[in-house]
């Protein structure tokens, strides 16, 4: 397996990054100006590359110390509590599925692939909701409504918005009446 399978498609060496015009990228775009030995950019000094490198860096660090504190939160924290605000929190997290939505739509209308965006948050904010449903339910009837929901609404409107994240991911943009690649702005092909 080579290190390119690893990058996003555009980054591969067969469609080099475009590039800001200077001395330095002269130099590149010039045989005569060019070290000996030095026969295309390395990936390495993409800026792209460099900020994949960091994130991924980030978020293994985030998910390294997010894995035990889970665990320490499950053993430390009491099994209730009192929520003065509990309503609220609910019909924030309902209203922000409710804007991811929209959102999504909304950026589905005018053609761009960028719903994909909106839609795998709101597919993220509905697992929150169905696992707090359950979570949080009392035993019985309740608990009973509450996987119902979760299994026949939640759950598959969040697969549905996982669809269409990665369906939209690497297009060009939609076209009002549905045509791919012909409308839109950004992508990676």
């Amino acid at each position: 397996m080579t290190t390119y399978e690893f990058l996003p498609r555009d980054l591969t060496p067969r469609q080099p990054a475009p590039r800001k015009p200077g001395l330095r990228n002269l130099a590149l775009r010039k045989p005569s100006l060019r070290k000996p030995g030095l026969r295309k950019p390395a990936l390495a000094l993409d800026p792209r590359v460099r900020c994949i490198r960091r994130g991924r860096a980030v978020a293994l660090a985030v998910g390294s110390f997010l894995v035990p504190w889970s665990v320490v939160l499950g053993v430390t924290l009491p099994a209730g509590t009192f929520v003065p605000n509990w309503s609220l929190a609910w019909m924030g997290l309902d209203f922000s599925e409710a804007v991811a939505a929209l959102l999504t739509a909304w950026l589905l209308s005018r053609g761009s692939s960028r719903a994909s965006l909106p839609a795998m948050a709101g597919a993220g904010l509905l697992f929150a909701d169905a696992w707090l449903d359950v979570c949080t339910s009392t035993a019985g009837p309740a608990r009973l409504l509450a996987v119902g929901e979760a299994v026949l609404v939640e759950l598959p409107l969040a697969a549905a918005a996982i669809w269409l994240a990665v369906s939209l991911t690497g297009t060009r943009g939609i076209s009002r009446t549905g045509a791919r690649g012909t409308g839109g702005t950004g992508g990676s092909r």
